[in-house]
């Protein structure tokens, strides 16, 4: 008699359990408590869904600071090549676009988490919207087994249990938390959650100033008081409370990570091939050539005006000043913000708005190979709930994919 297996969750992670676990001969539950499935999936990539990436396993396995090894191994069993095979057969049209991103070629989240539910439906999957899991007990009568515990007064008899119930943003969602509330009373340590790709809060206010103003591919280096933590090249946005855009979404995991030991600066370097050396040089010849032109003028050929103007003002060197009439002292000041800026890092921006979850199930408390839990047989995990995150690009959506395959197909038994 095939094993049934209960999913919980009805995201990327749990409809790819769902449809790997029917495909390896299980008869499978998938419980979701919205009215609708992959509703934070219909949210990603500003509702355009930014599927995967096309980048190879090591690659893959790089794009998660801190525990990407854990994730090999999914990753080589479900591929970026084998989710867009999938939709392909569905019907899905993809397009790849700058950096490796895959994104459906409508443009629509929506095309997408369709043809998830379609395969999951052609598969036998049952899938039950509006039903909320309460709790998961292991069987009273059974070695083995559980009971998912509905809202209403219902019990599920399931063999074996996935938890795909995802991390805490996004809690309009349905990630309210409820899958570390589970893991926990079976015994699992679960790492704080706190925000990644998330907006960073600075203690400096002058970036309100400038809010909406973008520095396009600049460098981003995030330094603790001994170390540098961390870098990223791409866009960053000043906003009214202080940094977002790409680079920052990408480096705002570690560095809130890094403030819980103590202080932390973000560092901006306009051209990161370049040294202060190399700036005031450039510098030296634009104010000789043009001695006429205020400084903030000359200063916005690399930056934008508004932007040349607060920070020459923030740092004491004077805007308005003549190109013929500014100092040695001033001149080297500015080819050094030229060179890098920073800022001191207030917070993350709350946990709620962040794009991703950091945190969750501690992976060393789960088997890589199945997904499985090392503390009660027949349990397991996929996706945003277990304590890895990638940086943006489609890599954590390819996590959900890889470890939810990985979970159904182990429980099914395949593996």
């Amino acid at each position: 008699m095939p094993p049934h297996v209960a999913i919980i969750g009805g995201g990327p992670a749990g409809l790819l359990a769902a449809i790997a676990a029917a495909e390896h001969g299980a008869a499978v539950t998938l419980l979701e408590k919205n009215d609708r499935l992959g509703a934070k999936m219909l949210l990603s990539g500003g509702g355009r869904c930014n599927i995967t990436n096309t980048g190879d396993v090591n690659h893959l396995v790089q794009s998660f600071p801190g525990n990407g090894k854990f994730l090999y191994h999914a990753f080589s069993k479900f591929t970026s090549r084998d989710i867009l095979d999938l939709l392909a057969e569905e019907g899905v049209a993809t397009r790849e676009e700058e950096k490796g991103r895959v994104f459906p070629a409508s443009d629509d989240a929506g095309e997408v988490v369709e043809a998830l539910a379609r395969r999951a439906y052609s598969r036998g999957v049952n899938i039950r919207l509006d039903t909320q899991v309460v709790d998961i007990l292991r069987h009273p009568d059974k070695a083995e087994g559980f009971q998912v515990q509905i809202k209403g007064g219902e019990v599920l008899e399931a063999d074996k249990v996935i938890i795909c119930t995802g991390g805490v943003t996004y809690p309009q969602t349905g990630s309210t938390g409820d899958g570390y509330t589970w893991a926990s009373r079976f015994g699992h340590h679960i790492v704080t959650a706190r925000p990644a790709m998330a907006a960073l809060e600075t203690v400096e206010e002058w970036p309100a100033r400038v809010q909406g103003v973008t520095l396009k591919n600049v460098e981003v280096v995030v330094r603790s008081e001994t170390k540098v933590v961390t870098k990223y090249c791409e866009d960053v946005l000043f906003t009214h409370f202080g940094l977002s855009g790409p680079a920052i979404i990408n480096i705002s995991g570690q560095a809130a990570k890094a403030l819980e030991e103590g202080p932390v600066k973000i560092g901006i370097r306009t051209d990161s091939d370049l040294r202060a050396d190399d700036w005031e040089a450039r510098l030296q010849m634009a104010l000789r050539e043009h001695p006429r032109q205020l400084l903030k003028s000359l200063v916005a050929r690399w930056w934008p005006a508004s932007l040349a103007e607060v920070l020459l003002e923030v740092h004491g060197i004077p805007p308005e000043v003549m190109a013929n009439q500014v100092t040695k002292v001033h001149r080297r000041q500015t080819a050094e913000l030229l060179d890098e800026f920073t800022l001191q890092l207030k917070k993350a921006r709350p946990l709620e708005t962040a794009m991703v979850t950091a945190g969750g199930v501690d992976t060393n408390e789960v088997d890589p190979y199945t997904m499985q839990s090392r503390l009660v047989k027949g349990l397991f995990f996929a996706g945003e709930i277990l304590d890895v995150n990638g940086i943006s690009g489609g890599y954590n959506l390819q996590e959900a994919y890889s470890t939810g395959y990985l979970a159904g197909s182990s429980a099914a038994g395949a593996s």
